[in-house]
């Protein structure tokens, strides 16, 4: 229930914090949204476990491996980087606008404790994938009876 409120509280505060952003936008008389998006975005990510790991999956097509940093420690992981914009046309006009480009940052709170020491991660068809083994007394293990 803790989390499910930390959450909610988390929610409205990003709304809240939108909506000073568009509030200062419409005063200014400033039309051009695209001016209102973030500078930074958010990747999409599932995060799921098997018996011995925390599991992410993150989407970040367009993104070389190069241009992206994980930290791990504790219960957290930490994904940033940048997707750069491919396009070398100008801009002018845009009728959709749907792929954010620019720097990414992503904090995912895992259900239990990790080993840092032995998180991998690794690219496969622009799914950052990145594999938390769980602490030993986080999964179940058969016990020898003599």
């Amino acid at each position: 229930m803790a989390k499910e409120t930390e959450f909610v509280w988390e929610e409205f505060q990003n709304l809240s914090e939108d909506l000073q952003k568009f509030m200062e936008h419409i005063l200014k008389k400033n039309y051009n949204f695209l001016v209102f998006s973030d500078p930074t975005w958010k990747p999409a990510c599932d995060l799921f476990e098997t018996a011995t790991h925390f599991v992410i999956l993150v989407e970040l097509a367009g993104v070389s491996p190069q241009e992206v940093e994980v930290f791990a420690q504790g219960k957290k992981v930490v994904i940033k980087g940048e997707r750069k914009d491919p396009s070398s046309l100008p801009k002018k006009s845009y009728y959709q606008m749907e792929i954010s480009f620019g720097p990414f940052y992503r904090e995912i709170d895992l259900p239990g404790e990790i080993r840092s020491d032995a998180v991998q991660a690794r690219f496969r068809n622009g799914f950052l994938i990145v594999e938390c083994l769980k602490k030993e007394s986080q999964w179940e293990r058969k016990i020898p009876i003599e």
